[in-house]
């Protein structure tokens, strides 16, 4: 087990940068003397140094509040104006609270505390008459603790100012949409190391953007990617905020708005699975009656396990009409056998002319089963071997690279089609 001594020394390590170690580390070196009272002034200082360098950092990144901040602390430094000084130092902590949010109302306490103490430490005026205050190893411990975990290790955008920051960053038509660039992306931003509640905040405002705002691809690919990178860096705080907050934020769509769904489930991963039980339902059902303009998704429903059964009812409904409209970069097996199906039940050479081009679109695509269901069909039905369209139909699956062309003829043969057979020319001298 790790001794107190080493406990503080690995919180040295913590602090984000020299500055902040140099301060802390002259606290840890009261502390390991003995000298409680002076580990707790000095811890005191290193905050106070440590605000200040915050402030100048966000002032010089265009913090309006912070350059504000500063100019009045730079004013009452030049002309030694003690009350003004004493005035920042008391309220620098609610600014830090209130108006930068660089520490939480909770880390405010601790931190608060620690002022308290230290002005206790420093100022005999500040106890009672023949009362010296002897601090506790513990509570000079604490302190210690309390400003490099609440403050010291974080870097100075951690409020409103870094959640617009990101949010910016992302907005950007140069966000990447390559999630190992995401990364590398946010490891130079405020997300780095960040609070729990930046990366709360930051995942809601992402995931309210991709479902309520994003309009075109371009948009959906950099949020999502955003999304999936914050992941990636902050698995668990992330995945937190999906499972608390994901499925309120769907439930205030109307039932006509849930396509905007799509994106989320399609391009974030897991995103699925932190759906609340009454939200799954309430999209079984959409996939289940998925409208005719977002046929072209129904892929990504059929690789849910939980929206499989759905989009398979939704395409034993499909029409010829229907899966003539979407354009399948690779159909889904489910669409193919669809697709098949009703070219095998065409009742009509203008059914089976006009669908012919559907059947062909794909062809490239099938099975070596599913070509010679299509050949077999092809002879069962008249209304497809007469029709004008069959030669293109038996070309277009030729093509397929799952088979080859003895293998087609000996279907096309078995299916009483052998005029569509490629036969050389001495069987067709023994046939003569």
């Amino acid at each position: 087990m790790a001794s107190p001594l080493s406990d503080l020394d690995e919180l040295v390590l913590k602090c984000r940068d020299h500055k902040a170690k140099n301060y802390i580390r002259e606290a840890v070196a009261c502390y390991k003397a003995g000298a409680f009272r002076s580990a707790i002034v000095s811890t005191w200082i290193a905050v106070s140094f440590d605000i200040l360098d915050k402030l100048k950092e966000l002032s010089l990144a265009g913090d309006k509040e912070a350059e504000k901040q500063i100019e009045a602390f730079d004013k009452a430094r030049r002309i030694g104006d003690i009350a003004n000084s004493l005035k920042f130092e008391r309220e620098i902590l609610s600014v830090c609270r209130d108006k930068l949010e660089l520490i939480s109302p909770v880390e405010f306490i601790d931190l608060d505390r620690l002022q308290e103490d230290r002005n206790r430490c420093a100022h005999p005026s500040m106890t009672a008459d023949g009362e010296v205050f002897n601090p506790s190893a513990e509570l000079a411990r604490m302190h210690i603790r309390s400003a490099v975990e609440h403050l010291l290790q974080y870097p100075p955008a951690q409020g409103k100012y870094a959640l617009d920051s990101l949010t910016s960053e992302v907005e950007s038509e140069y966000f990447p949409t390559d999630i190992k660039k995401a990364v590398v992306a946010f490891e130079s931003s405020p997300l780095k190391k960040a609070r729990d509640s930046l990366i709360r905040n930051f995942t809601i405002v992402l995931l309210k953007k991709l479902i309520n705002d994003a309009k075109d691809y371009k948009e959906i690919y950099r949020v999502s990617t955003a999304l999936n990178a914050i992941g990636v860096i902050h698995r668990d705080t992330y995945r937190n905020t999906l499972s608390d907050k994901l499925s309120s934020i769907v439930r205030s769509l109307e039932a006509e708005n849930l396509d905007r769904v799509i994106p989320l489930i399609n391009h974030v991963e897991d995103s699925w699975s932190h759906f609340g039980a009454d939200v799954r339902q309430k999209f079984q059902s959409y996939v289940e009656n998925l409208p005719t303009e977002k046929l072209d998704d129904i892929d990504v429903f059929l690789s849910i396990n939980d929206l499989k059964e759905f989009a398979e009812k939704r395409l034993r409904k499909a029409t010829r009409a229907e899966l003539d409209e979407p354009l399948y970069f690779i159909v889904p097996l489910q669409v193919s056998e669809r697709i098949i199906e009703l070219y095998s039940e065409s009742r009509s050479f203008d059914q089976a002319n006009s669908f012919a081009s559907t059947v062909i679109r794909y062809a490239g695509d099938y099975s070596k089963e599913q070509i010679q269901k299509v050949i077999n069909a092809c002879g069962k039905n008249d209304q497809i071997e007469y029709s004008f369209e069959v030669g293109s139909v038996v070309n277009a699956l030729r093509k397929n690279k799952n088979v080859t062309d003895e293998e087609v003829d000996d279907w096309l043969i078995e299916a009483g089609l052998k005029k569509f057979a490629k036969v050389k020319d001495e069987e067709v001298e023994v046939d003569g």
